[in-house]
């Protein structure tokens, strides 16, 4: 079976005002966007991506903490899991603060990510490899007639 893997080369992330419950500012009522970040180059596309995983798990660890200590009865325990919620909360809050730096993102805000381009690979034989690299060269051929 033949493996393809997409490597995205570069993205633009965009920040849309609407979803941050501004009125959009064009009359036909579209939301505009604004752009926030570039981010060039596969790893750093998946580093971004890791990132926002991570605070989002974080933000999920901190609800998570903050119904157990709304349900908690016994002191003793409500005390430990206000402490660690304090600790997640300050965390929490630096990574945001790093991300917005880095990347203009706050868990605050709502974003897209556009594609600006991507590279396609595809693991084949040498034969198929020959033959798409025939059949690109001919494809250029004609282009420029």
């Amino acid at each position: 079976m033949k493996r393809i893997l997409l490597v995205i080369a570069a993205s633009t992330l965009l920040i849309s005002p609407f979803a941050l419950g501004q009125k959009p500012k064009s009359t036909d009522g579209q939301q505009k966007l604004v752009k926030v970040a570039s981010i060039n180059g596969a790893a750093a596309v998946r580093e971004f991506q890791q990132n926002v995983q991570i605070l989002q798990s974080e933000r999920q660890a901190i609800v998570d903490l903050k119904n157990q200590l709304d349900k908690e009865t016994n002191p003793k325990k409500k005390r430990e899991l206000q402490a660690r919620l304090d600790a997640g909360m300050k965390k929490l809050e630096e990574n945001n603060t790093l991300m917005a730096k880095t990347y203009g993102f706050s868990l605050a805000r709502n974003y897209t990510m556009e594609i600006d381009s991507a590279s396609i690979y595809m693991a084949v034989s040498d034969e198929e490899a020959a033959k798409v690299e025939q059949a690109a060269k001919e494809q250029a051929a004609k282009a420029r007639k």
